[in-house]
């Protein structure tokens, strides 16, 4: 009887502690800062992929800057990473809704930055145990962002 007990219940255990995601994701990381060097908080930094949304994945990797600007990007579980690829980088500043029922906060880049384009800031991702992409420098009079380190 314990026998098939066991038998039932371990395949249970392990069906639902196995997590199967269509990609492997890399820990990636990176900055984001004001072009006289401050850090950005609240940076909602993206990465879109063309072979992701062609295979029927709808995640995007993705990470909100702390404090210092610092940002670990996330696809399926907090901080795992993104898959390996190429990718546009699109950006988005603005403080996060305090409740759903708040208006959305403007983007201090106006949008500019919000979509990818086909002259979006690019990266690439590969199968690295962690991978910094590097420090991006927004002016905000000028408008614009650049890769100041890959």
């Amino acid at each position: 009887m314990s026998r098939l007990l066991l038998l039932i219940i371990l395949p249970v255990l392990i069906g639902c502690t196995r997590t199967e995601y269509p990609n492997t994701t890399y820990p990636v990381s990176g900055r984001v800062q004001t072009s006289d060097g401050k850090p950005a908080a609240y940076v909602r930094v993206t990465l879109h992929s063309s072979k992701l949304v062609s295979e029927g994945d709808p995640f995007r990797p993705s990470a909100m800057t702390d404090d210092d600007g610092m940002f670990q990007l996330t696809t399926y579980e907090t901080h795992d990473g993104a898959p390996a690829g190429s990718y546009a980088v699109t950006f988005r500043w603005a403080k996060p809704q305090k409740t759903l029922f708040d208006p959305i906060p403007k983007d201090k880049l106006r949008n500019r930055f919000a979509l990818p384009t086909d002259t979006s800031l690019r990266c690439e991702i590969t199968e690295a145990e962690t991978q910094n992409i590097g420090i991006f420098k927004i002016d905000t009079k000028k408008l614009t962002i650049e890769r100041v380190q890959p």
